[in-house]
């Protein structure tokens, strides 16, 4: 009898870790659901403020050469998951940035976006210049803001600006990529058409608006990006999950009623005995 109790608490346990799952399952659907039919937005907004940059950038000031008085740097954003419970999302996010930077040099500065990500660089006992923990839909746009900040506080500080995030291939395929931020490169900066326009602003304040403007924008696409690829993976995760505790479930009632039998068989065996 000690053993039936046991077994039928534990399929009760993996019958609420299924409920569990589940939940998140449906959450995270509904979640990407949302992110997708915003997607197309920020990508039209994205191409359109490029293009402008296109048509604009050969009536902008030539950078003069700065007097540095240190070596200008590299900076290294990586971009990983607010919370866990999203398969090989951070891991596989993790050996790629190792197969590309096997060394953190002590002239890269780092940044991390996400609470894993902050978790990684404190295993391996690397420093950030900033951390940003709190990474979801509703703030990651104001963190691509704090981050344009620092970048452009200084503009000859960093030399490069590289992020490394995931990226959705497909629904079930998330992938790691590898994203030069600054200095800028995409085929609409060179597709446009010149265009002439009156500037009410000097040419430097016009250089400086649309270079911080450029680096949000992308930066906000990297960050919808990567937590569009999240809510994919923490689906798959999740629904995997669930269909290994419907199956164990299974299991385990099966070999409970299998005890029970048994136990059943034996009781009434042993009745019999004693009556005869």
């Amino acid at each position: 009898m000690e053993q039936l109790i046991l077994m039928k608490q534990r399929i009760k346990t993996v019958e609420t870790i299924k409920k569990v799952t589940h939940a998140m399952r449906l959450i995270s659907m509904s979640s990407h659901t949302r992110l997708l039919d915003k997607r197309k937005h920020l990508a039209q907004y994205k191409k359109t403020f490029e293009e402008l940059w296109s048509s604009v950038h050969y009536a902008l000031p030539q950078e003069a050469p700065a007097l540095l008085t240190e070596e200008p740097k590299d900076l290294c954003i990586l971009i990983g998951s607010q919370k866990g419970l999203c398969g090989t999302f951070n891991s596989s996010l993790y050996k790629f940035f190792e197969h590309n930077v096997p060394k953190v040099p002590k002239s890269m500065h780092i940044i991390a976006i996400g609470n894993f990500a902050a978790e990684y660089f404190k295993r391996h006992h690397v420093t950030p210049i900033a951390s940003y923990t709190t990474f979801s839909v509703q703030h990651f746009i104001m963190v691509a803001h704090a981050v344009t900040d620092l970048i452009m506080k200084d503009p000859t500080k960093y030399r490069t600006v590289t992020a490394y995030s995931n990226m959705e291939k497909t629904f079930f395929v998330q992938l790691p990529k590898k994203t030069v931020v600054y200095p800028f490169s995409s085929p609409h900066l060179e597709s446009a058409p010149q265009t002439s326009y009156l500037f009410e602003q000097s040419p430097e304040l016009l250089h400086d608006t649309i270079s911080r403007l450029l680096v949000s924008v992308s930066l906000q696409s990297l960050f919808f990006e990567s937590l569009l690829s999240e809510q994919a993976a923490r689906f798959i995760s999740m629904d995997t999950s669930t269909r290994n505790a419907d199956n164990l479930i299974t299991s385990m009632k099966l070999g409970y009623n299998k005890v029970r039998q048994a136990t059943i068989t034996r009781e009434l065996s042993e009745l019999s005995a004693t009556l005869t």
